[in-house]
């Protein structure tokens, strides 16, 4: 059966007067309504993609990590339900991350509770339980959780870290080498932003069936400072919009600024960061639709693109591609991947 409210093809853009117009073009659609097959998604938490273009779908709801090939066709289940090696628990109430780590080719499945290291085969090269740690000295306060949530071009992993502060918590972030055992170690940039947790609305989860069996509510956790979001860059550096201060930064790890090109930001909830360095920033708005301000790898502003649709989950990839995650009127996810029909190149930036 085919998926119900879905934009046609060719998904427009909208785009200020002073640039090119944006299209953004519809290339691929995964997800049915109904049946038993690999692309019936109960409820996806996230998405990777690799270099080649392939795609991770992390469906709790189903309790496996599903691979697909670039044009859509299923190769294999990864991570099923289990303790055994390759094997994970999944959570549905817990805000699970995949981070594709293409230096090594490794995936990376993190919840909060459990890390998982895996290859496209499915086979595991590490794990960890996440338990809280203890105080780490007058000078540090206790490191509630961690979660791995990127990983840049020069095989550092990054970590967003919650640490309690009195009665309030606050997220970190966190980078570095990767030693043989996969811990992370490196430098702790503060964001000084404060941990709000958010609940969705119910969604139906299924059974491996395709039967329905319940509604649950996904419990959400981000940072918040009037808002404050931030993504990891290519080269590993940090791209931050900071409302107190309306505009981009770039930062090292380390906390120095390396550029503020003096963009307005207004209601960013998310920024994503292309291998080319292109800044997607995801604004705030009213459901159903969502809009990215693009900027190219020098924060220059290109313009905006809107999609007629609430989106859950961006993964911005090379080439003006970006994949999304969105629910029809009937809560079932799907899949859509998009490509930005202005031209994608790298260039040199004035320091």
């Amino acid at each position: 059966m085919a998926l119900m409210a879905l934009a046609p093809v060719g998904w427009t853009a909208s785009a200020s007067a002073q640039t090119t117009e944006l299209h953004l073009v519809e290339e691929l659609r995964l997800g049915r309504f109904d049946g038993s097959g690999p692309d019936v998604f109960a409820d996806i938490h996230d998405l990777a993609i690799d270099s080649s273009g392939r795609i991770y779908v992390l469906d709790p709801g189903w309790r496996d990590v599903r691979l697909f090939d670039r044009d859509g066709r299923f190769i294999r289940r990864i991570a099923p339900e289990g303790d055994g090696p390759g094997e994970r628990r999944h959570r549905s109430q817990f805000p699970a991350q995949l981070t594709w780590d293409e230096g090594r080719g490794l995936l990376w499945i993190d919840d909060l509770m459990f890390l998982s290291v895996l290859d496209s085969l499915g086979v595991e090269h590490a794990r960890d339980t996440r338990l809280p740690r203890g105080d780490l000295g007058p000078a540090l306060p206790a490191v509630m959780a961690t979660i791995v949530v990127a990983a840049d071009r020069h095989g550092r992993i990054y970590e967003q870290q919650f640490r309690s502060v009195g009665d309030s918590t606050y997220s970190y972030v966190a980078g570095g080498a990767v030693t043989r055992d996969y811990a992370i170690s490196g430098d702790t940039l503060h964001l000084d932003a404060r941990v709000v947790v958010e609940s969705g609305p119910p969604r139906t989860s299924r059974s491996r069936s395709g039967r329905r069996d319940g509604t649950m509510t996904l419990t959400m956790m981000r940072p918040e400072r009037d808002h404050v979001a931030w993504s990891i860059s290519p080269e590993g550096t940090v791209w931050l919009a900071d409302l107190d201060r309306p505009r981009l930064h770039e930062l090292t790890i380390a906390g120095d600024t390396l550029r503020a090109p003096g963009i307005p930001v207004k209601d960013v909830t998310e920024l994503d960061i292309s291998p080319e360095g292109w800044i997607w920033a995801r604004r705030a708005g009213d459901d159903p639709e969502s809009t990215w301000d693009v900027m190219d790898n020098c924060g220059v502003y290109v313009g905006s693109a809107s999609v007629p649709h609430a989106i859950s989950v961006t993964e911005v990839g090379s080439d003006g591609v970006i994949h999304v995650v969105a629910s029809d009127e009937l809560g079932i996810d799907y899949v859509v991947r998009l490509r930005l029909s202005t031209e994608i190149s790298r260039r040199s930036c004035p320091r």
